[in-house]
């Protein structure tokens, strides 16, 4: 049988971007789990309740949700390689029982209304409609995400979705930490020529560059539904 670290080899190496295997089955700067931790600061997790990853990717949050807190973790993604991904991992880490993947596009959410009593997003794509939609009266929505403007603020992302903001705070100089990292790294890898330049290029451009460019800041909100 193949292991996780096996399984998790396979996907990146079937990739075409360069900068997926740095990254880990996490995927993007926002979702490590020291910033969900943080998230989740004082929320009181139980296994009764039914949690959503929003553009979950190859569903390590979702996993690593289920795992912790023994609660049931839907993830959804539109890209039906990462989700057939997302479910051979849970399998192989013994929780398919708790994770649910689906092919899925934000737009429109195949999920029952009022379903989630949270619903994360991890530098994902999501509608705020359909997120008010899902969410339960008294959810939260966890969003941790880059926004081109040096103007926004967990206030006005929590005043878009119509909800109550409980937490905030601007990481900005987190991720620029992390992705400086990843050009070294990438640059480490070029010249030890694993990846090419134009790989490289690719590394560079999706990282500071558009902090740089934009002057657009990396927010970390929990923000609660109305009743």
């Amino acid at each position: 049988m193949v292991n996780k670290t096996q399984r998790l080899q396979e996907w990146f190496e079937e990739r075409e971007r360069p900068d997926a295997e740095p990254y880990g089955e996490f995927q993007h700067v926002g979702a490590n789990q020291t910033l969900v931790r943080i998230l989740l600061q004082g929320v009181e997790m139980a296994p009764e309740m039914t949690v959503l990853d929003a553009a979950c990717g190859i569903g390590g949050n979702a996993r690593w949700l289920a795992s912790l807190y023994d609660c049931v973790v839907w993830g959804y993604d539109i890209d039906e390689r990462a989700i057939a991904t997302a479910e051979e991992l849970a399998d192989i880490e013994g929780i398919s029982d708790l994770c649910r993947f689906v092919t899925d596009r934000d737009m429109s959410l195949s999920f029952d209304d009022e379903q989630f009593d949270i619903v994360l997003s991890t530098e994902g794509f999501y509608h705020p409609p359909e997120i008010m939609r899902v969410l339960k009266p008294g959810g939260l929505f966890l969003l941790t995400d880059f926004f081109g403007s040096s103007d926004v603020t967990g206030e006005s992302i929590a005043e878009q979705y119509g909800m109550e903001l409980e937490l905030s705070h601007d990481v900005t100089d987190l991720a620029l930490g992390f992705l400086r990292a990843k050009e070294i790294e990438a640059s480490l890898l070029a010249d030890a020529g694993l990846i090419d330049a134009r790989q490289l290029v690719e590394v560079m451009n999706t990282g500071n560059t558009r902090y740089s460019a934009s002057g657009g800041r990396h927010i970390l909100a929990r923000m609660r539904k109305p009743d």
